[in-house]
């Protein structure tokens, strides 16, 4: 059983390839950075995947797991993968999957459902944000968020087509374009991604990030 050890890499930029040459004949190791989301007993975070094969993965989270947690992953919005920690050293950490993973499922995931888009995992959040519309400012709810984009609701007035602004505590003021709007709820898209590192450290903190719960 193959399960990525933390001096069995190099760092990503020095790989001309997507599979390791020291991997076995019958067991890829395939070098990436994805962005999913890892599902722990303690809630969800982002996480960064830097390499994955059927058995295993190594990811960098900004939550300390420890060897022989259960866990699950998220990918490109497919279905969780089941995971236990093998080990963890620093912010690297490397998973064992349950049940072998093809390699199909990690590089082209089958839609979960039609209408499904293959996009960056959404995490869940509850808090108050400002939208500035043509001059307007608007208060809402956020209701997910990755780096991309975010959906919203609890719009007291409809947004029109054009950039606009929205502001979420402690995380920033974004530009952002309409993508879609119903019913008082809209879909974002960011003109400039938000830096994962800078995502990675808001979703930890829950009185942020859930701050209408409280």
């Amino acid at each position: 059983m193959f399960i990525p050890q933390p001096d069995a890499f190099r760092p990503l930029e020095q790989d001309s390839g997507i599979q390791d040459r020291r991997a076995t004949a019958d067991t890829r190791l395939v070098t990436t950075l994805l962005v999913g989301r890892l599902v722990t007993a303690r809630g969800d975070v982002v996480c960064r995947v830097r390499n994955i094969s059927a058995n295993g993965a190594r990811i960098e989270c900004a939550i300390p797991l420890g060897r022989g947690e259960k866990v699950q992953l998220e990918l490109r919005g497919a279905e969780l993968l089941e995971a236990e920690v093998a080990w963890a050293q620093g912010g690297a950490t490397g998973l064992h999957f349950h049940s072998p993973v093809p390699s199909e499922l990690i590089l082209k995931p089958e839609p979960k459902h039609r209408g499904w888009h293959n996009r960056l995992p959404r995490l869940e959040t509850e808090c108050a944000v400002l939208v500035t519309c043509n001059g307007r400012r608007i208060a809402a709810t956020l209701r997910d968020i990755n780096q991309r984009g975010m959906r919203i609701d609890e719009l007291s007035t409809a947004l029109t087509d054009g950039t606009l602004s929205v502001h979420v505590s402690e995380l920033g003021t974004m530009n952002a374009g309409l993508r879609w709007q119903r019913e008082g709820a809209a879909g974002l898209q960011f003109v400039t991604p938000i830096r994962f590192e800078i995502l990675s450290a808001w979703l930890v903190d829950p009185a942020r990030r859930f701050a209408r719960r409280a």
